[in-house]
């Protein structure tokens, strides 16, 4: 005779129900979340290199974000070192005047313009912090802000109250950039170059001049020992634009590898993102078809666990 059911095979149906029903809810979940797992579990194959990936990710886009920063100081860096090289030009210029015109009017007064000007440029500031300070950046790199305090310097050196220390940032793991400036390496000679004309302006004969006395006054016309003395100076306002121009340059090529740099970094943060997701994200095409599997497999255990209930001796007999 033939066996009805057995209550093993009423509890493998209903095992094989669960089972259906727990891939269901998994289908589900990975449709509605888009994601494969709430947790590692889910990938726990690919779990190390997904954390590995992770891990990556994260030390890349902080140095994006920190990278980011200094391009904006080097932005401002650059805006001030252009400035300081256009003083230069002008001091330069305001000599080629003077002699051209002989005449000393209105000449010293340009070159305590160019010195406050100066001063205020070398004190630019970037969240608190002194751009020309090297590393002291809680210091201002410069130590005068008159004319009677330049002159009363032994040396236009002793201006400067930077330190020897140019700052520098690591880009990534392997590359170190120097970005800093020092107020000193690139304002000297122009300072230098003002406050020689002063010291004559004020009747001290500058270092080196001793050709050119008298010192004093420049006058309206200019004695020929002035005009000798300016034409002397012609080199030390060139030597002041050719050093702010280089400072220039060279920030100008830390700038644009920097700006590769960040650039290179975020295709490998885009790169990453794509693998993790290959890893993390459902294929919905896919997860919508196992759903419905799922669906139609959980419904025939459904109904065969309904019929069984429903069977009787009576539909044997």
């Amino acid at each position: 005779m033939t066996r009805i059911s057995t209550f093993s095979q009423g509890q493998a149906l209903l095992t094989q129900m669960l089972r259906n029903q727990e891939y269901m809810r998994t289908e589900q979940t990975r449709v509605a979340t888009g994601k494969n797992g709430d947790d590692l579990k889910a990938i726990a194959r690919e779990s190390s290199v997904l954390l590995s990936s992770r891990t990556v990710s994260a030390r890349t886009d902080s140095f994006i974000r920190a990278n980011k920063e200094l391009a904006n100081r080097l932005e401002l860096q650059n805006t001030a070192l252009g400035g300081i090289a256009e003083i230069a030009d002008e001091l330069r210029n305001d000599l080629i005047k003077t002699v051209n015109l002989n005449s000393g009017v209105g000449l010293v007064a340009n070159m305590t313009n160019h010195m406050e000007r100066l001063i205020g440029l070398l004190d630019t500031t970037l969240n608190g912090n002194f751009l020309f300070s090297g590393t002291r950046t809680d210091t201002s790199p410069i130590n005068i802000s008159t004319t009677t305090e330049l002159l009363a310097l032994t040396t236009t050196a002793d201006a400067f109250d930077n330190n020897a220390v140019k700052q520098t940032q690591r880009l990534d793991e392997n590359r170190v950039l120097e970005h800093g400036v020092l107020a000193s390496d690139v304002a000297l000679p122009l300072l230098d170059s003002i406050r020689r004309i002063q010291q004559f302006e004020n009747g001290t004969l500058p270092s080196g001049a001793g050709a050119f006395g008298p010192a004093g006054s420049f006058t309206d016309p200019l004695a020929p020992n002035q005009v000798d003395f300016l034409v002397s100076e012609f080199s030390g306002a060139v030597n002041g634009i050719s050093t702010a121009r280089s400072a220039e340059q060279l920030n100008g090529l830390n700038i644009s590898a920097l700006e590769k740099q960040i650039e290179r970094q975020q295709e490998e943060i885009n790169f990453l993102d794509i693998f993790v997701s290959q890893i993390e994200n459902v294929d919905i095409a896919e997860a919508v078809t196992n759903m419905k599997a799922g669906e139609t497999a959980l419904t025939a255990s459904m109904q065969v666990i309904g019929r069984l209930g429903r069977l009787s001796l009576l539909d044997f007999i």
